[in-house]
């Protein structure tokens, strides 16, 4: 029998999915001394985008998302009241130095609100679920571009952007031609994040999905099963390197290896982050370790940028 307590801090799991804090953009690309341009563009439901394009010197373009509750620049997380996924930063603005740096364009945005990025109807986030209409607005753009209309482009998406990503593909596979690799970092079946949190606040694991699921669907208007995104990984199209922290304290690192597993390609990768619980150290890893990255990115484009 699940008591109102546990009731109530499966509410506050609910609301902190689908209504995440608008967390700061605490840091900007020229603090890395890297040029670059506030845009913006608008998704086929009227989202207003924001982003950063970082241009590199070759005729190819990363396009980078990011997770939930982070942003275009990273998470905040050694900020007092936002230590809860381990007391560290995370900061992707090494990675887009390290990629301009090699050559590559990037252009990083924000999902519906989150970061500059606007509200989509009841400001929800949908963890993916709505957040593909943001996915090929930024290939549009990319596209769109005088600059990078003719150039080659790849993608690196993670956890929420990873799982929009792989929507976007089940849905338009016609986006993505012509889109030579992508780095997932951290896809999440929705099944497995709430037992895992129910693990954590000892909530019998069946029980408090069965008493997650109305709470979350009359917030929402979206079940449980609406983020498993597992079955789209046959969708994906493109060569594509998975990362996954292992011993992820949120997910379970057999959801990610099945994901891989259902991808009809050969041209295929998949790596563990081992030796921490923290999810959040997958988000910072080729910010620290970015040399595996361009090697990805370098071999399906034909090798180094010139």
């Amino acid at each position: 029998m699940i008591t109102d307590e546990q009731t109530a801090m499966l509410g506050a799991l609910a609301e902190g999915l689908s209504t995440p804090p608008r967390l700061p953009v605490l840091r900007t690309p020229d603090e890395y001394g890297l040029e670059y341009e506030e845009v913006s563009f608008r998704t086929a439901d009227g989202i207003e985008v924001s982003g950063w394009f970082m241009p590199g010197s070759s005729n190819r373009v990363v396009i980078s998302n990011h997770f939930s509750p982070g942003n275009k620049y990273g998470f905040a997380g050694h900020l007092e009241g936002l230590d809860f996924a381990g007391g560290f930063e995370v900061n992707f603005l090494p990675r887009y130095k390290a990629l301009v740096d090699a050559g590559y364009s990037v252009l990083a945005y924000d999902l519906r609100s989150h970061g500059g990025s606007g509200d989509g109807e009841s400001a929800i986030s949908g963890v993916g679920y709505y957040e593909w209409q943001e996915v090929l607005a930024s290939l549009d753009y990319v596209r769109g571009r005088e600059d990078t209309r003719d150039d080659e482009v790849s993608m690196m998406s993670m956890c929420m952007g990873a799982n929009a990503t792989f929507n976007a593909m089940d849905r338009h596979p016609e986006a993505f031609e012509g889109v030579t690799s992508m780095i997932a970092i951290a896809p999440l079946k929705g099944r497995t994040s709430i037992e895992r949190n129910c693990e954590r606040m000892q909530i019998p694991v069946d029980e408090g999905v069965s008493a997650f699921e109305p709470i979350y669907n009359e917030m929402t208007g979206l079940t449980v099963q609406d983020h498993n995104i597992i079955p789209k990984a046959a969708s994906i199209n493109v060569p594509t390197f998975f990362f996954q922290v292992r011993d992820d304290t949120n997910s379970r690192w057999t959801d990610v290896q099945e994901m891989f597993e259902l991808v009809p390609l050969d041209d295929k990768k998949i790596e563990y982050l081992e030796g921490t619980p923290w999810r959040f150290q997958g988000y910072n890893y080729f910010s620290d370790n970015p040399a595996e990255m361009i090697e990805w990115f370098d071999a399906h484009h034909g090798g180094p940028a010139t």
